[in-house]
């Protein structure tokens, strides 16, 4: 199933909402800004149009009384005036300005009333007096003046205070906002219930196809009411899908089903394959070890150099496929599982000295020199514990094959001993001729089973081609690895490497290193992950001697156990990659997800791997892998490696 995540980003309703509401925000404001303006500019002309209007409807009413002196009737007017109006005070004075008449709302003193108030005035005029007789006798004629028209006799101030602009301003604002907010609030709301009326189906649409994800593949019901027509065919669709779904998880299924089947009859096909190839080289290996008998018993009697060269040819063959046989049996044991090591005490030395002599006399008659060196840091006594006839089958196999694909020339065997600690020596052997080649591109395929240069009627050599699979095998299981270097036209050279432990009577050379490394402080820390009891004792003693605090363990399992629970950690980590219940290639990828996931600092992980074939080096660093070492460990491999992973371990 597939891991839930937490969805990321804004949701939809939320950005539909915003895309709604965002227009209407603005109209409102733009809208509720203009008519509030509108109507700020409108109260202020009203106020101050009622109170000019007031001043010039009062200028007219107290002409007589400024003109009689009637200061009684002048203060009634002005007080009935200003109990109706929104003017704060009404002052009346003549035309010297002394004031005739006052009335206010408020008891302020009259030289408070010029301060924070909007003053409207009108001029008290006496108007001359029209008769509708012929006669031009004017009352109150004034003394003064030069035209027979209206003479000023006062003037008539209103005042009204600043604060009633501003207190109708601040009701008009308050009730704007009023207006607005609600507007807008029910313009949301609408919004929203538009909203959601759009976007139940895409939910319901999204639900659905959780429902997918979780393999809930059950056909829904399609809503063709009130859905718009896209809804409806995207509901379509996932019906369509899930049916589809449904039958790709049943052939699945079924196809597992088979697969679980076909593996359990490949599992018991190659047991009783196994099986059968064992019981088949047993029963063999039992009558060719007696025509082998019988061809010597003839041998030893009066034979004709004809006879006696038609009974070393049946011989040879019987020998050769007794080899088969043994190699047959060699193979189901391995591919079952039960191939068990010797560990017995031989004399190394000796041991490699016999196998090429048994050889010597089939490389002369074929005209090849077979020669043999030593070299390397031998102990003074070569016996090893090991598994002896696997070493020398594995040495055999390398000159019957050498010796089979060269025509002329040589054939030699070198054997260095290298890295003497601690009671453990690594043998180099190799294997050279001076045959045709091989080509590169075929070079992975002579390790495979049943596998030659040369196929069909016409090969020029005869065999099954089992050798060379064989050997990588026994290599990988002693612990070690193979490489072949060759030349088109000039050449091979198999080469092998074997961790080996000298036997308790054995008395190994001295450490190649200063002892005075053996004295460091154990400060820096260590897992070896290898199967291998041997290369897992040599590795863990090369770390010790380089300064290193070490653990092992057997497999990736408990490696992983071991990184999870340890308080310090490593400062290395030396992996093997083949290894029963988990391998180094799984193992570092869960190390390198625990250390991500954890925040911790990454470990260098050196793989340790038999297989130096191309290809190798990326496998271990797609898994996670830092760099790789070749089986057996050696010291010099080793330290170079670890000076570029390990911090400040050349200072050490």
């Amino acid at each position: 199933m597939m891991s839930k995540h937490k969805p990321a980003g804004t949701p939809l309703s939320r950005k539909l909402l915003v895309l709604g509401a965002l227009p209407a925000v603005v109209m409102f404001i733009t809208l509720i800004g203009f008519f509030t303006s509108a109507r700020l500019e409108d109260a202020r002309r009203d106020l101050s149009y009622s109170n000019q209007l007031l001043a010039d409807s009062l200028a007219p009413s107290l002409e007589y009384a400024v003109v009689s002196g009637n200061t009684v009737a002048l203060q009634e007017i002005l007080s009935q005036s200003i109990r109706y109006s929104k003017a704060d005070w009404i002052r009346v004075t003549d035309v010297t300005g002394e004031q005739l008449g006052l009335a206010t709302h408020s008891d302020s003193p009259a030289n408070e009333l010029q301060q924070g108030f909007q003053i409207y005035e009108a001029e008290i005029l006496q108007k001359p007096l029209n008769f509708e007789t012929d006669r031009q006798t004017q009352w109150f004629e004034p003394e003064f003046g030069q035209s027979s028209g209206a003479l000023r006799v006062g003037r008539v101030q209103v005042g009204v205070n600043d604060r009633t602009l501003v207190q109708r301003r601040n009701n008009i604002l308050w009730s704007s906002v009023a207006v607005g907010l609600t507007l807008l609030l029910f313009s949301i709301l609408v919004i929203r219930h538009t909203l959601n009326a759009i976007l139940s189906p895409v939910n319901q649409v999204s639900g659905r196809i959780n429902r997918l994800i979780e393999r809930d593949y059950r056909v829904a019901r399609v809503n063709r009411r009130g859905n718009s027509r896209e809804i409806i065919d995207i509901e379509q669709q996932l019906n369509e899908l899930a049916e589809h779904l449904e039958t790709l998880k049943t052939s699945r299924d079924q196809t597992l089903a088979a697969s679980e089947h076909a593996r359990e009859r490949a599992e018991t096909a190659s047991r009783a394959k196994s099986e059968f190839l064992a019981t088949m080289s047993h029963e063999l290996r039992t009558p060719l070890n007696g025509v082998l008998g019988m061809i010597d018993l003839v041998q030893e009697e009066t034979l004709t150099p004809r006879q006696r060269d038609y009974l070393q040819t049946a011989r040879q063959s019987t020998e050769d496929l007794l080899t088969v046989i043994s190699d047959i049996l060699d193979y189901a044991r391995m591919d079952s599982g039960s191939a068990v090591l010797e560990n017995q005490v031989f004399n190394l030395h000796t041991l490699v000295t016999n196998c090429v002599a048994s050889y010597r006399h089939v490389a002369e008659e074929q005209g090849l020199a077979l020669t043999l060196n030593f070299y390397g840091d031998w102990p003074e006594h070569t016996l090893v514990q090991g598994d002896a006839p696997r070493l020398r089958q594995i040495l055999a196999c390398l000159l019957d094959n050498a010796i089979k694909y060269t025509r002329e020339g040589f054939v030699n065997v070198q054997m260095g001993c290298f890295g003497v600690e601690d009671g453990y020596i690594i043998i180099n052997c190799s294997v050279s001729d001076s045959g045709s080649g091989i080509p590169h591109e075929r070079i992975t395929d002579i390790f495979s089973s049943f596998q030659q240069l040369e196929m069909g009627d016409t090969r020029s050599f005869g065999g099954a081609g089992m050798g060379l699979s064989l050997v990588q095998r026994l290599v990988e299981l002693l612990g070690g690895h193979i490489q072949l270097e060759t030349d088109l036209g000039k050449g091979s050279s198999f080469r092998f490497e074997l961790p080996l432990e000298l036997a308790p009577t054995a008395t190994p050379s001295k450490p190649t290193e200063p002892l005075r490394q053996a004295e460091l402080p154990l400060s820096m820390r260590a897992l070896v992950v290898e199967d291998n009891p041997v290369n897992q004792r040599v590795a863990v003693a090369l770390l010790n001697r380089l300064g290193f605090h070490t653990e092992a363990v057997t497999n990736g399992k408990e490696a992983l156990e071991k990184v999870r629970t340890s308080q310090l950690g490593y400062h290395v980590i030396l992996m093997d990659c083949q290894m029963p219940v988990m391998d180094g290639y799984e193992t570092t990828r869960y190390i390198r997800e625990w250390e991500t996931k954890n925040g911790r600092h990454r470990t260098p992980v050196i793989a340790l791997t038999a297989d130096v074939l191309p290809g190798t080096e990326q496998s271990c660093v797609e898994s996670g892998m830092d760099d790789y070492l070749s089986k057996p460990v050696r010291k010099e491999h080793l330290r170079e490696v670890l000076s570029k992973w390990v911090p400040f371990f050349e200072v050490r």
